[in-house]
């Protein structure tokens, strides 16, 4: 955009605005069939274009100190707040800004782009998001591995021409063969590359859930999968009750089970001058209603019920309030279970006691049977090891659990067995030892 037009940029983007919307109301059963075609490709086209203007925008932005100014830590963040969306849809847009954007020096000259072919590609709506992630992130490997600036411009240039024919998981692999090719030896380059661009975030989505983005190195990527695997097999049916959880779930409920047996294990650092510790906060009301929603120290919300089952585990705290905020009781991880009580438990249950179960005792938590939070005892006829998933079903899932000689059975809920006969672990059958 020129100097003289730049003045009338916010005319000229509501005039297109205006364009586009008119075309949308337009009756497209007119067009025959090479017209309706032609006008998708324009479309996709503009909609490139009009994407890769944040490669106009943003650096201006930066370029202005305006995220500082409004006392915004970061440029991602004050984009996500100006146009209302969340965190991890604005960092993709600022790092292809910084790319492809121009460059403003300390000095206020402007120079051009990072990656002048592939910023013009972008421009032209040539190219789309997701093909102009894949040549950065190639780039950025070879930039890492030392490749000469000439070498690096020929790549850009080889790269931009294969986005312009391929989508972006061919040229995915296309741009691997080129690093694997300029970089015979790019096993330190890679690792280079990777460190500084490992990265996680857990943002809400506005949905009550929250979103995990991350990009992994090779190593935490391998211990990741070799742990969340472990954890995330489908559990063995019991009378007629398979395993109804998607893959994804499972792999979601085996990160949940790290992230526990992590606070159990009483080796997090501490923080603020105590151990590592989930807080709830709940009114008298709540607890005595077992109604409503209880909060997190982090902002999350869960149902009553829901946080005192969690806190029935160690690492986890609640606090009890009054409607002026005045705390009337609490409770601490102080409750679980002794050393020499924990010994026991393994030794009798030597692992989920859940029929069918294969967990080890490493995997499971303490359930109390009577639950803590009603004055269920902490003693070992009224705790039993359930690993993270049947822990979580035995709550919600109708199912029951009740000692009888020492040992734990389970009451299936009737619709899995009509006559409710109570089971317990094939294990037991064998003494332990």
């Amino acid at each position: 955009m020129t100097t003289g037009m730049a003045g009338d940029a916010p005319a000229l983007a509501g005039a297109a605005l205006a364009a586009v919307s008119q075309l949308a109301g337009a009756d497209l059963s007119v067009l025959n069939e090479s017209q309706l075609l032609e006008l998708i490709r324009t479309m996709e086209t503009l909609r490139r274009t009009v994407e890769a203007f944040d490669n106009v925008t943003i650096p201006e932005l930066e370029a202005r100190g305006i995220p500082a100014r409004h006392v915004v830590r970061s440029t991602g963040q004050f984009v996500a707040g100006l146009l209302n969306l969340a965190p991890f849809e604005t960092g993709v847009r600022v790092r292809h800004a910084r790319e492809l954007g121009v460059r403003v020096q300390l000095t206020g000259e402007r120079s051009e782009p990072q990656l002048p072919v592939l910023a013009a590609a972008r421009a032209s709506g040539a190219v789309s998001s997701r093909q102009a992630d894949v040549v950065i992130r190639c780039l950025g490997t070879l930039r890492a591995g030392a490749l000469p600036v000439e070498e690096l411009a020929k790549a850009e240039r080889f790269l931009v021409e294969q986005a312009e024919l391929l989508d972006a998981g061919t040229l995915a692999g296309i741009a691997r063969r080129l690093v694997d090719t300029l970089l015979p030896d790019g096993t330190l380059a890679d690792e280079r590359f990777q460190q500084r661009r490992r990265f996680l975030s857990c943002v809400p989505n506005g949905e009550g859930m929250h979103r995990l983005t991350a990009d992994l190195d090779s190593e935490t990527a391998a211990l990741a999968l070799t742990v969340l695997h472990s954890l995330a097999a489908p559990k063995p049916a019991a009378e007629g009750d398979p395993d109804e959880r998607t893959a994804g779930q499972r792999m979601h409920d085996a990160f949940r089970s790290v992230l526990k047996i992590a606070l159990r294990s009483a080796e997090l650092p501490r923080t603020a001058g105590v151990p590592a510790t989930v807080l709830i906060t709940l009114t008298a009301e709540q607890f005595e209603t077992r109604t409503g929603l209880a909060a997190t120290s982090f902002g999350q919300h869960l149902s009553v019920d829901r946080a005192l089952r969690l806190a029935d585990q160690a690492g986890i705290a609640w606090v009890v309030h009054d409607s002026a905020g005045g705390v009337l009781n609490y409770g601490t991880t102080r409750r679980y279970a002794s050393e020499k009580q924990s010994l026991a438990l393994i030794a009798r249950d030597q692992g989920c006691a859940f029929p069918g179960c294969t967990d080890p005792p490493e995997w499971t938590e303490k359930h109390h049977v009577i639950p803590w939070s009603e004055g269920g005892p902490t003693d070992l006829n009224n705790l039993v090891l359930l690993c993270d998933y049947h822990h979580d079903r035995i709550d919600t899932g109708g199912w029951q659990v009740t000692m009888r000689g020492g040992l734990p059975w389970f009451v299936p809920p009737a619709w899995v067995d009509p006559e409710q006969r109570p089971h317990r672990h094939t294990r037991y059958a064998v003494p332990a030892g």
